[in-house]
This record gives structure tokens, C-alpha cells and sequence, in this order.
């Protein structure tokens, strides 16, 4: 049975390919005139590709030879492949993709965010203390895992907001962020209530009949607040508040894809969202007896949610109603990671084309022996 998890032969074949690598010079992978990438750097690109590649295979724990399962990426334009052939090809075009960055880095003039390396670096070096021994065994060095982790992803990131920023070719302004959003998210805000209680054996039993009447009428109200009488969100949780005697607000918000098969949220919040119009609310029920929860759901208005124009991610406003600190709703983004949604994919394809500009030289003498079966090991143990 393939275990990519049991490393033991994986690092063996690691030790065997660095011996097969032999001569030449073995300390660069890809360069330019203006920039080298490691070897090591190299294999991690490599192994980085073949756990995504892995993660495709459906129960790889039951396949004969892992390598050959043919597997197609996500992207809509993705070729199916060998999981091997997946993994050289991705260690190749991340690695490009490196250089690309480097170049590009230089030629817009960024110097590198020190408190973010720091704090990237720091959690590289937790990384490292954990994985050291596998990772050496692969033949990468504590320097190119630190760069890959760390340096690199700055570095990716600063290349990134330069180009879509207000300075760069491909700007992004605030009617395009809000078009994108708008049209493949929905805002949304809950609270709930378990009608669950216990009895005085510590036993989990449902509320009285009394109660659940009570909740219903209440939930009911609420949304008629919103609905009917055109009531804020914020009196709602006001309102909620002082009916269950809470002095914090219940809420939780944020916003998922239009078209997300797997939800952070209740599936029934997802399908009320889903027949709500702008700034209603409605109520779901689930459960039965004591595990029933009431929740009420509310779909924002896209203009209370537009905290994804911000740069970063501000602390919560509260407002004061009825005595209660009700916070204001959030989408859960920031300019930069809803940035990195919209334009994620078109970004690798901008470093894929600019690389293809750099004349970049590619070290078959040092990286032609690492093959992706170093990653796997068979399982002796069943």
C-alpha cells in the first residue's frame, strides 16, 4: 500500500538521488542573470506539487502505484495527468514563477516588508522544527525552506498588491472590487437559540412546550422588525438581548461564494439566504425536541458590508442600542484577500507569461536526479 506519510524509503530514494545527482554544479536550479533559485528550493516546489497532486487522488491509500493515477487540477483549463507527471511539471512552473517574482520585485523598486518577513520567518522556523528531519531527508536546507516560506511569500504578496494596486498595470479600483463581490457573494448575519435545557441529572432534555412557543413568537417578531416595520438589523439584536437577557451581541457574520459546495454555515442558513432579497430576514428551524435551534438569518444589503475596501483588517465597531454593544457586520475580507480571490489565478498566469520573458536557464544536471518517487514509501507495517 502507497503512505506517502511513512518516510522512512522516501528518505532513503532522497539520499540515493542526491548521490545520482553527481557532479556539476549542484547549487542552483533555475537563475537568470539577476537571479538563482536553490536546489532545495527546487525540491520543495517539487513536493509541494505532489501533495496537491496526491490530495486529487480518491482513497490513495488504495491505490497500486500512486504516481500513475491520472488527476486533473481545478482550474477550468486543467490537463489531465500522472500524479509524477503533475508533480515535475508544478515543481516547474512554481519555480519559474519564483524567478518571475524576483525580477518583477526588482524592476517595480519594492524592498522587503522587514515586519513581515520577521513574522513570516518566525513561523518558518517553527515549520522547521517540526519537519526538519523529512525535509533534510529530501535535501532541503533550513535556507531554502525559510525562503520558500517565508521570503518568497512577502515578496509574492508585495509583487501582487503593486501590480493591482493604484500604481501598478493592472489596477483594481473600488467599482470593480464591489462588482466582483456583489456578484459571486452573499452577506450573511445569525443568531441563534437552543431550545435545549437540563434536567437535574445533568441530562441534556428539551425545553418546555412554553418555551418554544415563546420562540417562535419571538423569532416570528423579529423578522416582522425587519420585514415589515423596517427595523435595523442592530434592533433585532437589541431587541433579542433584552427578551433572553444577553449583554453581548449573538452574532456571527461574514459572507460565503454564491456558488460554495461546502459552506462554513448551516446548509439551512445557506438555502434561506438563498430566497431572501437584500436587507430581509427570515427564521430556520432545525433539529427536533432538545437539539432544535432557532436561528435568525438576515441577508445583508451589500452597502453594509463593504469593510473588504479596507487595506487591512480594522478592530469592530459597536454600536450602543438599548444598552447593548451590537457590532457592525463584517464580509470576513480585506482589500488584499478579496483581491486574492478575484485575481489569484490571473496572477500565476501574469508570472507564467513574464517568466517566459527572462531567458530563465533551467539546471537539468542538478535537479535530473530528484524524482517525485522519493516522496512515497511503501507501507511494510500491512
Amino acid at each position: 500500500m502507497e503512505n506517502a506519510k511513512k518516510l522512512t524509503a522516501a528518505v532513503l530514494a532522497a539520499a540515493m538521488a542526491m548521490a545520482a545527482a553527481g557532479c556539476g554544479d549542484q547549487s542552483w536550479s533555475y537563475k537568470t542573470d539577476d537571479v538563482s533559485l536553490t536546489t532545495g528550493t527546487y525540491i520543495y516546489n517539487m513536493l509541494n506539487a505532489y501533495y496537491e497532486a496526491s490530495d486529487l487522488v480518491e482513497s490513495p491509500d488504495e491505490v497500486k502505484d500512486i504516481l500513475k493515477v491520472e488527476v486533473t487540477g481545478s482550474d477550468s483549463d486543467a490537463e489531465t495527468k500522472t500524479v509524477e507527471q503533475y508533480t515535475y511539471d508544478g515543481a516547474d512552473e512554481t519555480s519559474r514563477r519564483m524567478v518571475a517574482v524576483e525580477a518583477l520585485f526588482k524592476s517595480y523598486g519594492l524592498e522587503l516588508d522587514e515586519t513581515e518577513d520577521e513574522t513570516a520567518r518566525n513561523y518558518a522556523s517553527q515549520a522547521w522544527s517540526t519537519a526538519k528531519r523529512t525535509l533534510e531527508g529530501y535535501g532541503i536546507s533550513e535556507d531554502s525552506f525559510t525562503y520558500c516560506y517565508a521570503d518568497y511569500s512577502v515578496k509574492f504578496g508585495q509583487v501582487f498588491e503593486y501590480l493591482y494596486g493604484e500604481n501598478g498595470d493592472e489596477f483594481v479600483n473600488d467599482d470593480a472590487l464591489k462588482d466582483y463581490f456583489t456578484e459571486n457573494y452573499m452577506g450573511y448575519a445569525y443568531f441563534s437559540l437552543s431550545m435545549a435545557d437540563t434536567d437535574e441529572d445533568g441530562n441534556s432534555v428539551a425545553k418546555s412546550d412554553e418555551e418554544f412557543e415563546k420562540a417562535e413568537s419571538n423569532f416570528n417578531a423579529y423578522v416582522d422588525m425587519i420585514n415589515k416595520d423596517k427595523k435595523n438589523y442592530k434592533d433585532v439584536v437589541a431587541e433579542h438581548a433584552k427578551e433572553y437577557e444577553l449583554t453581548y451581541d449573538p452574532t456571527y457574520s461574514g459572507s460565503v461564494k454564491k456558488d460554495d459546495d461546502t459552506p462554513n454555515i448551516v446548509a439551512d442558513i445557506i438555502d434561506k439566504l438563498n430566497e431572501l432579497d437584500e436587507g430581509e430576514a427570515g427564521v430556520v428551524k432545525t433539529g427536533a425536541d432538545a437539539t432544535t435551534m432557532y436561528y435568525f438569518v438576515y441577508k445583508p444589503k451589500y452597502s453594509e458590508i463593504e469593510d473588504y475596501l479596507s487595506e487591512t483588517t480594522s478592530d469592530s465597531t459597536t454600536t450602543t442600542v438599548n444598552g447593548i454593544e451590537v457590532y457592525d457586520l463584517k464580509s470576513g475580507y480585506t482589500r488584499y484577500s478579496l483581491l486574492n480571490d478575484m485575481k489569484g489565478d490571473d496572477f500565476k498566469d501574469y508570472l507564467s507569461n513574464y517568466a517566459e520573458t527572462l531567458g530563465i536557464k533551467k539546471n537539468e544536471t542538478a535537479i535530473k536526479g530528484y524524482k517525485a518517487k522519493m516522496f512515497v514509501s511503501k507501507d511494510t507495517d500491512e
